[in-house]
């Protein structure tokens, strides 16, 4: 049996599956291959805590180890809240009939370069902390990560796949 798609949905199938692509990669670029490594080298605060123990900090070094710390978690909570509900907004607009895909990919866009600027912001907190070490305690940050480049895997990941991925 032969069926016809009308051009109308065809395109909608389209904007459709773009729509759905680019919202899976803001909501979790993790598995689009834009991950926590690639964006500013962000380890689990598990692994941050026992750097934190190793560095023994002076109370300058705390402060601005505190506002880096608060800045990270303040920016992930932010930024999903800002995912999310861009991701409605664009599943709003593909989802109308005859919705212009360039109003989808400049949203998208514009979400990226937003992203982008929040993790600068955050490295640059991060790299203050960094430059107010002493010799050593440089030293210990560039072992703690090291360790951490050499686990990781093909494509800058961790876990299965990865030199140590179990």
């Amino acid at each position: 049996m032969k069926s016809k798609f009308s051009p109308r949905l065809l395109m909608a199938a389209i904007l459709l599956s773009v729509g759905v692509a680019g919202t899976a990669f803001a909501v979790n670029p993790e598995r689009c291959g834009g991950g926590r490594m690639q964006h500013g080298m962000s380890p689990h605060p598990q692994e941050m805590s026992r750097l934190h123990g190793e560095l023994k900090l002076d109370a300058r070094q705390e402060a601005l180890w505190q506002e880096a710390e608060q800045f990270s978690t303040n920016s992930v909570r932010d930024r999903g809240e800002q995912m999310r509900k861009q991701r409605e907004e664009i599943l709003a607009t593909v989802s109308q009939p005859g919705a212009d895909l360039r109003v989808v990919l400049k949203q998208m866009d514009e979400m990226r370069e937003a992203g982008g600027k929040q993790r600068a912001a955050g490295r640059d907190r991060w790299l203050a902390v960094y430059d107010s070490l002493d010799a050593a305690q440089k030293e210990k940050a560039r072992l703690f990560f090291k360790s951490r480049f050499e686990r990781m895997g093909p494509g800058g990941r961790f876990g299965p796949g990865g030199p140590a991925g179990g």
